[in-house]
């Protein structure tokens, strides 16, 4: 008999326990969410281009942004930090002295790093 409690006790324990864990990830994915500084509708434009390109992005709100350049093995090539409006943005960049070739942008948030390519001819 003590046994049969036993086992009933610690089996509602693990099932509760169960509960409150999906709870708390629940809660920290709605937590994140709200952190999440959304950016949208990204283009480089022209692309290719020789001399000069204009990214393009929507923001939802005001916030700090990094704007990152790479080559094709990870050296960095330009890094801004920016603060976005509410709204249309635009980051111009320009070749200077850069070879012709196929690189990285790179926009990160708080919570995400969205990636494209651009061409220089």
């Amino acid at each position: 008999m003590v046994k049969k409690l036993l086992l009933s006790l610690l089996f509602l324990l693990t099932f509760s326990t169960a509960a409150f864990a999906q709870d708390d990830d629940l809660r920290d994915k709605q937590i994140l969410d709200s952190a999440d500084n959304s950016i949208h509708d990204i283009i480089a434009s022209p692309n290719p281009f020789s001399v000069t390109t204009r990214i393009r992005f929507v923001a939802d709100e005001v916030f700090d942004i990094e704007f990152s350049v790479k080559d094709l093995l990870g050296n960095s090539i330009l890094m801004q930090k920016i603060k976005t409006k509410k709204g249309t943005n635009s980051i111009t960049f320009y070749r200077e002295d850069l070879a012709s070739g196929i690189y990285i942008y790179s926009i990160k948030t708080k919570t995400k790093i969205i990636s494209k390519r651009i061409v220089i001819k």
